[in-house]
């Protein structure tokens, strides 16, 4: 499906709730089960505002039919050993930084291009993904 035909998903799943991993496509926008694990389809295109920086998302969903029942599942990202979506307001306030930063530098968008700001952003969310992990877990 190409982007022009891909359709709004904004009635069926409210942007501000999504995950990392859903926005990523990792997990079903619908019910956030791991679609590594499933048969997945797009579903269309979600925009997710965060500050300034707005930033259009492909979604996907189980196949052939998602019933949209929340999977309760391990939220780590696939290539990323350690990395967790997290809900702690610390964690979404260190990722919305780094995104808002990405999406207006344009160093950050070329691979190599080496963003000071960008990389430091992106440690700091990085350490409290990891902090709020290790509070989930004690």
């Amino acid at each position: 499906m190409t982007t022009p035909e891909q359709a709004p998903v904004s009635a069926l799943a409210d942007p501000d709730t999504l995950t990392y991993a859903q926005t990523g496509g990792w997990d079903c926008v619908l019910c956030g089960l791991r679609l590594i694990d499933a048969p997945s389809r797009p579903l269309g295109t979600v925009t997710v505002e965060r500050g300034s920086a707005r930033v259009v998302c492909e979604v996907w969903a189980c196949a052939p039919t998602c019933d949209a029942a929340p999977a309760r599942q391990d939220t780590s990202e696939p290539g990323h050993a350690g990395a967790a979506t997290s809900t702690d307001p610390a964690t979404e306030t260190e990722w919305r930084a780094a995104i808002e930063h990405a999406a207006g530098c344009l160093a950050c968008r070329i691979p190599g291009a080496g963003c000071e700001t960008g990389e430091q952003l992106l440690h700091a969310y990085e350490k409290a993904i990891r902090k709020a992990r290790a509070e989930e877990i004690a």
